[in-house]
């Protein structure tokens, strides 16, 4: 397995555990209605759980398992693969944050702007691997 996919597979291991975690708390909080302000946590918790957990176990598992080069690096060039990782997580992180209100709102801006980014960059490294060979 490549570092890059155990990376992407660590980070949302860790993502689905802050996120089962904001969302107990979020549950307990129903049976004890007196801290309701934990809902405002709802924003952070579906990211944590769509972005940090599905999509990034996803991009990691696909980045390990589509068909490699015959030639050359086997899954091309590993430096935007790491970039590829830094942003969507720096985009998870930040967009987490501008909910909490710890970045500004346009923060949240700037998060979905990495996480394209990264969604790019995961296209621009397998769009060629993915071909038919004879």
């Amino acid at each position: 397995m490549p570092t890059t996919s155990r990376w992407m597979i660590r980070c949302s291991l860790l993502y689905l555990l802050v996120g089962f975690t904001i969302g107990t708390i979020m549950l307990i909080s129903k049976a004890y209605p007196a801290y309701s302000q934990v809902w405002m946590l709802l924003p952070v918790h579906i990211e944590m759980l769509i972005f940090g957990f599905i999509i990034q176990f996803t991009m990691g598992t696909a980045y390990w398992i589509l068909p490699r080069f015959l030639e050359g690096e086997p899954r091309g060039n590993t430096a935007w693969s790491k970039v590829m990782v830094g942003a969507l997580n720096a985009g998870i992180l930040i967009n987490a944050w501008s909910y909490l209100n710890i970045f500004p709102q346009w923060g949240t801006t700037v998060g979905r702007s990495l996480e394209i980014i990264a969604v790019i960059l995961f296209i621009h490294l397998h769009w060629r691997r993915a071909v038919s060979y004879r």
